[in-house]
């Protein structure tokens, strides 16, 4: 992983093998950034999607093991019990450019990824929520 920070923003590239979220979760250690907004491009394999399903409480994966775009990503960076915590979005396409979209729970770099973070001034803080069963921002 290679990244500059410019202000607010740091602007990170991914090289071949790189996995996704363990890069975000070391930039966020390094930088120590507490909570933030990132968008990012390039291509991944071994992606893993997921669906929430809201009823079970529960997602429903799938797992993509070619090499795709990333046509849209974005996510956010916060705070988990007081460690980093990725939590992304993506529209991945693959040769023929059908589409898959959902949670993204890993990938790796296939060619590149190219993500833009911009960090927020204060932390941003997930806590369990009952009615959901999912981690929310505290805000």
């Amino acid at each position: 992983m290679e990244y500059r920070r410019q202000g607010s923003q740091l602007f990170v590239r991914l090289e071949r093998g790189e996995d996704v979220h363990t890069s975000l979760t070391e930039l966020a250690r390094r930088e120590g950034i507490q909570g933030g907004f990132v968008t990012a491009l390039g291509a991944v394999s071994d992606a893993e999607l997921g669906y929430y399903d809201l009823e079970r409480r529960d997602y429903e994966r799938r797992r993509l093991e070619k090499e795709v775009e990333i046509g849209s990503a974005s996510g956010t960076l916060s705070l988990l019990e007081g460690k980093p915590h990725v939590h992304l979005h993506a529209v991945l396409s693959d040769r023929e450019c059908r589409v898959f979209a959902g949670h993204l729970f890993s990938a790796k770099a296939a060619a590149t990824v190219e993500m833009m973070v911009h960090v927020s001034d204060g932390p941003i803080e997930r806590t369990p929520d009952e009615e959901t069963g999912l981690n929310l921002w505290r805000v």
